[in-house]
């Protein structure tokens, strides 16, 4: 995608503490079979907080309770082991998901929800509202879904419509609470 991918290796990572910090926990993430989509410091006062936002690699389910707290415990024991941030007396640990109206920046992202509305904007146009049909290597396919002209009347929906990663600035998840196709 043009201005939304993400680098690959370290260069994920905002800064060399980030980046170490990745290097050590990714083993224990990619255990659980997931993928680690982020991690951010942030200073809270005298402590600070670890972010660590984990993802699965590809289907549509999602990441359980469960497995949240069995990953922040093997974190957690994998810090004490290396006393990864000595400099800092206290922090808090919080690992969770990206959320469901994250950007989406990565084909996998878009593999993740297929079938699902999102809101696309591309290089020089307006943000569109389509419902996502299919992933390839370079592209997507959607299917514009445009207002209703009035209220009650129904939705008007465009021919399916190829989108390639390149020509998207951004992409997210339009969250519905009913769906029906």
């Amino acid at each position: 995608m043009a201005t939304a991918p993400r680098p690959t290796g370290d260069q994920r990572f905002k800064d060399a503490r980030a980046a170490k910090i990745a290097e050590l926990i990714t083993p224990t993430i990619t255990a659980q079979g997931l993928y680690l989509e982020e991690i951010e410091l942030a200073a809270n006062g005298p402590t600070t907080t670890l972010k660590v936002s984990v993802d699965l690699l590809s289907g549509t389910e999602q990441v359980d309770l469960d497995t949240i707290a069995e990953l922040s415990q093997a974190i957690s024991a994998r810090f004490d082991e290396d006393d990864v941030l000595p400099e800092l007396d206290t922090y808090d640990l919080e690992v969770s998901t990206p959320g469901a109206t994250r950007p989406l920046t990565e084909p996998r992202h878009f593999e993740r929800n297929i079938g699902r509305l999102l809101e696309i904007t591309q290089t020089g146009h307006s943000p569109i509202l389509a419902r996502l049909q299919s992933v390839s290597d370079d592209a997507i396919t959607v299917v514009e879904q445009k207002p209703a002209p009035k209220k009650g009347m129904p939705v008007k929906y465009g021919d399916p419509a190829e989108i390639a990663f390149a020509a998207i600035t951004h992409a997210r998840v339009q969250v519905e609470f009913s769906h029906t196709q």
